[in-house]
């Protein structure tokens, strides 16, 4: 498995540097309080563009905390190494445990194999073709119909955005148990295959919050509807069928998405 000896790496890191020193706040992104860079972040930013030294020559980074300039339609060909290194920062630095580390490598935009950490859940899943290696066995908590739902969503939405923000939480608060946000969508994600959620939305988030959990959500017969954009990506999973539909609904009408159905094949990338 391609991406195995990553997710070694990357959980060694994570027990290796549990001082508080490597957890405070070093930078705050374009003024969002939410949106924070910790020691841990540049750390785990290194251990990836190490691994792709040793591993995956020729291959390029795209990581949040890295200056990569590029066009999605980059994505479409080349060989890509795709890294949100700690998604749920802030929460590493108030000691909640919602936080994980997200990789994923794409060959001609169609995405070969992945990789998630989530060291308070103890578990690392590693996603390659035909196989998904999980540390520990998901828990048997049955899926929900009418479950809560997670709900990620940009800082920076447009005015038409947050139109349709609106319209989605009177959509989650009327046809489920309510929305959930611990700002983290790496271990919203989880707990969506661990069956503790109905559905989880990313509204205009980064390519890197999600596109790690793509296969693996696959794998597990989530359905998984989903749009990459120059502006963001937009991607709905869930058990609930009308319920995605429903919110695909809300993007079609209110923002004019398409939305596609993951196969595993090429990513779906809105023309620029």
């Amino acid at each position: 498995m391609r991406l195995l000896s990553l997710a070694g790496r990357v959980a060694f890191t994570f027990c290796m540097h549990r001082q508080n020193r490597f957890r405070t706040v070093q930078k705050v992104k374009d003024n969002h309080p939410r949106d924070v860079v910790t020691g841990l972040d540049l750390i785990l930013h290194d251990v990836s563009l190490q691994f792709m030294t040793d591993r995956l020559p020729g291959c390029r980074l795209l990581s949040e905390e890295a200056d990569c300039q590029f066009s999605v339609d980059d994505l479409r060909k080349g060989e890509w190494l795709i890294v949100d290194p700690l998604d749920g920062s802030y929460n590493i630095t108030i000691d909640m445990p919602h936080y994980g580390y997200m990789a994923a490598h794409l060959l001609g935009g169609v995405i070969d194999s992945a990789v998630v950490v989530l060291p308070e859940r103890d578990q690392y899943i590693v996603a390659d073709k035909d196989t998904t290696l999980y540390a520990k066995p998901l828990s048997e908590t049955p899926f929900f119909n009418n479950g809560p739902v997670y709900y990620a969503y940009s800082p920076t939405l447009s005015s038409v955005e947050r139109k349709a923000r609106r319209t989605l939480i009177d959509l989650i608060d009327s046809h489920s148990a309510g929305i959930y946000r611990y700002g983290s969508a790496c271990d919203g994600l989880y707990q969506l295959l661990a069956g503790r959620h109905m559905a989880f939305i990313g509204h205009g988030v980064r390519l890197w919050d999600v596109i790690a959990f793509l296969p693996i959500l696959a794998a597990r017969k989530i359905q998984v509807r989903y749009v990459i954009t120059s502006n963001g990506t937009t991607l709905i999973a869930g058990t609930n069928d009308q319920f995605v539909q429903a919110v695909e609904n809300v993007f079609g009408e209110e923002q004019g998405l398409t939305l596609h159905s993951f196969d595993g094949g090429s990513l779906h990338i809105a023309p620029t």
